[in-house]
């Protein structure tokens, strides 16, 4: 029978019943892996930690397929991923920052589905949608060895990683072709903003423009999607976005001009 990384990511993460009274009354702990829940092997009341199992690192190539069921892909990780199994709020200690790191990402399935609260190193929590990831900055200041700290009311598991914010790169071809005449037209507009609309949602962050068309588009992002917002808006929207923005110089975002549906008859220098 072949195994793909993916089922020894879940092999990784199985756990079966514990006794943990004095009745020796059988627990089911819930391990969440990829969409399901799973039971299996054996493990001791000594293995528990508070309401989570004990922490434990992933083989690479298991931390690799568990995380690609929740990365957004905005971050490349350093070193082995740490992961704990819990039925309740719970937290992790990463190792010594390894060099080159600046966040931490943070995964987590769970159920029921939902949010949870995600902080590190005792700053301001962000939220977290089950079944993805987040990449927080992490400062120089922060010494030693940080914990992480996952709030959900129920069955989780969460793995976490020291990361490096991948490159954020320069404008795509047809970023490029819609600048090269000096004019962008209504639909290279448009179509800047659908590749990335695109984008964002490769990376596991919808965007919802709504279903008019205003003279200019305006997004609002969570915080954990800053960094795709950042990597998607440089390649297919940024300068786009500026010269179209230079063309409409009365429709600044977030005025009732700039939300008013475009009309190509009052705009036919670019109406395209």
């Amino acid at each position: 029978m072949t195994t793909t990384p993916r089922d020894r990511a879940l092999r990784a993460l199985l756990v079966d019943r514990v006794e943990r009274s004095v009745r020796r009354r059988r627990w089911l702990i819930p391990t969440v892996g990829v969409g399901a829940f799973v039971v299996a092997g054996a493990l001791t009341a000594g293995a528990l930690v508070g309401t989570g199992l004990l922490q434990q690192s992933l083989a690479p190539e298991d931390a690799a397929a568990l995380v690609a069921t929740g990365a957004a892909g905005d971050v490349t990780l350093l070193g082995a991923p740490v992961v704990r199994v819990s039925d309740g709020p719970t937290s992790l200690t990463l190792p010594e920052r390894p060099s080159g790191a600046q966040h931490v990402a943070v995964g987590l399935q769970c159920a029921p589905t939902g949010t949870a609260s995600v902080a590190v190193a005792g700053r301001l929590p962000t939220t977290a949608d089950c079944g993805t990831s987040v990449s927080l900055p992490v400062g120089a200041d922060t010494a030693g060895r940080p914990t992480v700290r996952v709030e959900h009311d129920g069955p989780m598991t969460v793995w976490a990683s020291w990361a490096r914010p991948d490159p954020i790169p320069g404008p795509s071809p047809e970023q490029q072709a819609a600048l090269e005449d000096g004019v962008v037209t209504r639909p290279e507009y448009v179509a800047a903003w659908d590749r990335y609309v695109g984008c964002m949602r490769a990376s596991g962050h919808p965007v919802d423009l709504g279903p008019l068309q205003p003279v200019v588009f305006v997004s609002g992002i969570p915080t954990e999607a800053l960094q795709a917002d950042s990597r998607c808006g440089a390649s297919e929207l940024l300068d786009v976005n500026a010269m179209w923005q230079n063309e409409h110089p009365d429709a600044e975002p977030y005025t009732p001009a700039a939300g008013a549906p475009y009309d190509p008859a009052t705009d036919p220098e670019y109406a395209g």
